[in-house]
């Protein structure tokens, strides 16, 4: 069974990856004089691991479940939290290291050491075999514990604060140098002489900006003008999208949706590209194309060179081309576009859901043919013929310096 939505979901805080393993090593003195009376137990000091105390409790002579004439050994948490660790309690001969290891350990297994002095006790050897395991006459073993990792908090760290700097820019008359008046005018009715007055709005910006991301508006105006320069056939609103996106803002999906004609329309004026496809591509996705409507979309498509939109229409051609002739004239469709319809028809007989070869530019998808510009540093604002005419001479030219 194909499944396409899966998600975890985690009750309590879930274990963070294995530490590495701490050794700690804790050392009997006078081991061979330590009493051996059954039950009676020596302690190690407490020492530190993980966070706990720790100590380990000796039974010499042994404990009451203690096989006769073995030692007992018992690994201890001090501390009023318990806490899950894998533990080794080893012994090694201080000289021989071929001579035989004892150890006692939690193999695969976490243990869970309970709060102040929980977990149980072990034999560990023959007091008589331990005893040739002495070094000047202290009897050394090696406490290895691992646990979890604690999950650190993660640390904060601001991120780069220009885009938020930018925005603090936006439309502030002492940060800016140039002045735009938006509106003040629309047509007339036609029964009415004169064009209605309307109070326009005054944006500011600064010079530099515009240069960079809206270079024809940048055009239009040099900074330090004394006089606003005056914009019309934009809405206000629209202008202050435009603006917005200018100083690095995002325009969000409703907006671009309820206005991308428009949008696509002052962008398109004022060179601010990506804001264009932007628009572009939910105008796309949100028209249904029909026979009624094929026309007057693709010559809008074609006029705005919107090669997306324009392949979207050219899809819905090569899918419904028997539907369309007869009922549709192309006696007013430029000659280019009639070689579009063509190239569609052709590559919907082959997949229009996949882009054709590399090598095979004029079956390639605009999406396609778009990043392969953008990766290059070429602009990716024009017709599908002026987007493989770049990629060509670049490929060409690139040819041309290898050889």
């Amino acid at each position: 069974m194909e499944v396409s939505d899966v998600a975890d979901v985690h009750v309590g805080t879930p274990p963070g990856p294995l530490s590495s393993w701490a050794l700690r090593r804790v050392h009997f003195h006078g081991f061979a004089g330590l009493p051996t009376t059954r039950n009676e137990v020596v302690c190690s000091p407490e020492f530190s691991c993980f966070g706990r105390q720790w100590r380990v409790e000796l039974y010499p002579g042994g404990h009451e479940d203690s096989k006769e004439g073995n030692v007992s050994v018992s690994l201890t948490n001090e501390s009023p939290e318990s806490i899950q660790a894998h533990f080794k309690i080893i012994l090694k001969h201080p000289t021989d290291q071929n001579e035989r290891l004892f150890r006692i350990e939690s193999n695969d297994e976490m243990v869970t050491f309970g709060a102040r002095g929980g977990n149980g006790r072990y034999n560990f050897a023959k007091r008589e075999t331990m005893l040739t395991y002495l070094h000047n006459g202290t009897l050394s073993l090696e406490i290895h514990l691992r646990t979890y990792k604690k999950a650190e908090p993660d640390s904060f760290v601001p991120s780069n604060s220009f885009c938020d700097n930018m925005l603090k820019g936006f439309n502030n008359e002492e940060m800016s140098d140039v002045a735009f008046e938006v509106g003040g005018e629309v047509e007339s009715a036609a029964n009415r002489r004169k064009r209605a007055k309307t109070t326009a709005t005054t944006f500011h910006a600064f010079h530099s900006i515009l240069r960079l991301n809206a270079p024809s508006l940048a055009d239009m105006c040099r900074p330090g003008d004394e006089a606003a320069v005056p914009i019309i056939g934009v809405d206000p609103e629209v202008f202050k999208m435009v603006l917005y996106f200018c100083y690095g803002g995002t325009i969000k999906d409703e907006e671009l949706a309820a206005n991308a004609k428009a949008i696509i329309e002052a962008a398109d004026r004022f060179g601010i590209v990506n804001l264009k496809l932007q628009a572009e591509a939910v105008l796309a996705e949100q028209t249904e194309i029909t026979v009624d409507n094929m026309l007057d979309s693709l010559l809008y498509a074609n006029s705005k060179n919107l090669a997306l939109f324009q392949e979207k229409i050219m899809d819905f051609v090569a899918e419904n081309g028997d539907r369309i002739v007869g009922n549709v004239s192309f006696d007013d469709v430029p000659g280019n576009l009639i070689s579009d319809i063509l190239t569609a028809v052709a590559r919907g007989k082959r997949s229009i859901s996949t882009s054709g070869p590399e090598d095979d530019m004029k079956f390639m998808r605009v999406s396609e043919l778009r990043k392969q510009l953008h990766d290059k540093g070429l602009c990716i604002d024009g017709s599908r013929e002026t987007m493989i005419a770049l990629l060509m001479e670049n490929i060409e030219s690139g040819d041309n310096e290898s050889s």
